[in-house]
């Protein structure tokens, strides 16, 4: 499936924004999601999070880790029916790890109690986070101290003149971070075929 088409995503109820409007491919996505889970470096005592799952393509990559990187609990948020349905097949397919999917949109995820959450990801999420200080402050609450907060961005090739994709300077969106609590870095991952932003958040 071409990333391309319209799709729905967290902030996106309607399905009126492209998640990736990058011109870029499927097998392109999967690269710079698998690279990202690798550098998240999760372990067993970890609560993973990710929102905009998608079709599961993290999940796989975790699913090939050995057992003492599958975190205890691993929390999908997608709130596209069409990806939530894909991802309950995929999950079917995958040897049994402790997954839970959620659809509703995360600027509210009662399911997860205050500092629960030890690392959060999104690729190619954070330009529908709008008001992004309104979703920074549900992650804030759910992310343990010193906790990792880790956006992938391709924020070079995305669309600007339109209302769907909100966040699309680097600076405006550290500095929102950074005013939520956190301590931000960013770095520029190369891998082939699918370079990305790492925008990364330590709670305070």
């Amino acid at each position: 499936m071409d990333l391309g088409e319209s799709i729905g995503s967290n902030a996106c109820p309607d399905g009126r924004c492209k998640r990736m409007a990058c011109n870029a491919d499927h097998e392109n996505e999967c690269s710079s999601t698998r690279e990202a889970i690798r550098r998240l470096e999760l372990n067993q005592n970890d609560t993973f999070v990710e929102l905009g799952t998608g079709h599961g393509e993290s999940l796989r990559r975790i699913a090939e880790m050995d057992s003492v990187s599958i975190p205890k609990r691993i929390v999908c948020v997608e709130i596209s029916t069409q990806f939530r349905n894909e991802l309950q097949k995929n999950i079917a397919e995958l040897p049994k790890i402790p997954v839970e999917i959620h659809g509703e949109d995360c600027i509210k995820m009662p399911y997860l109690s205050d500092g629960a959450v030890t690392k959060l990801f999104g690729m190619n999420l954070i330009y529908f986070l709008n008001p992004l200080p309104e979703y920074l402050k549900e992650i804030k609450r759910v992310m343990k101290q010193n906790g990792s907060v880790v956006f992938g961005c391709k924020l070079g090739v995305i669309p600007s003149n339109t209302e769907d994709f909100a966040n699309v300077d680097q600076k405006d969106i550290t500095d929102a971070m950074e005013d939520a609590g956190f301590d931000v870095t960013t770095e520029k991952v190369e891998i082939y075929g699918g370079n990305y932003l790492e925008i990364k958040g330590t709670k305070r």
